[in-house]
């Protein structure tokens, strides 16, 4: 008797395969949806650790002094400056190595993108009570009244809490 052998896989078999791997993909998406929801959430509180320490590195060298004030009023530009150069004691700032300008730069990769909305720029109030809410529309706000950083994102973290609140 002549014996014949099958190659391949039936259509039941291949199905059976297929079912599996979508089930199991089907558990495993909302666990990398979480993953990489969490590891923003690190990256935005990271970012604001060390936008937080420079404040409070330049405030402390600097007499109690918060950055962002260039002497007539607070702006991005002033707060900028003096976190990403080097500053004297009054919050003047120069190119890092000009003499009489001790201090800084106490952001010498300046300032970050908020890994939410991906934007670098930053909303300086002076007024915390005054500002509604989050907006994306810039990247992060800084509370020149109490020296507060914050990302300006209306995101939510996978806990439920609002990332402006971070």
């Amino acid at each position: 008797m002549h014996s014949t052998q099958q190659r391949g896989f039936t259509l039941i078999e291949t199905l059976i395969v297929v079912a599996i791997m979508m089930v199991l993909a089907g558990m495993a998406v909302p666990t990398f949806k979480d993953s990489i929801a969490d590891a923003e959430v690190a990256s935005v509180k990271q970012e604001l650790q060390r936008v937080r320490t420079a404040i409070d590195y330049y405030s402390f060298q600097h007499q109690s002094q918060l950055p962002g004030d260039n002497g007539s009023d607070w702006n991005e530009t002033a707060l900028r400056s003096q976190l990403e150069m080097a500053t004297d004691i009054a919050g003047n700032w120069a190119v890092v190595g000009t003499s009489g300008y001790p201090f800084g730069p106490y952001l010498s990769e300046g300032i970050p993108a908020n890994p939410f909305n991906l934007l670098d720029t930053v909303l300086v109030t002076t007024n915390s009570a005054s500002f509604p809410t989050a907006d994306d529309s810039t990247g992060w706000v800084y509370f020149t009244d109490s020296g507060v950083f914050r990302a300006n994102t209306l995101t939510i973290t996978p806990d439920g809490d609002a990332v402006f609140s971070l």
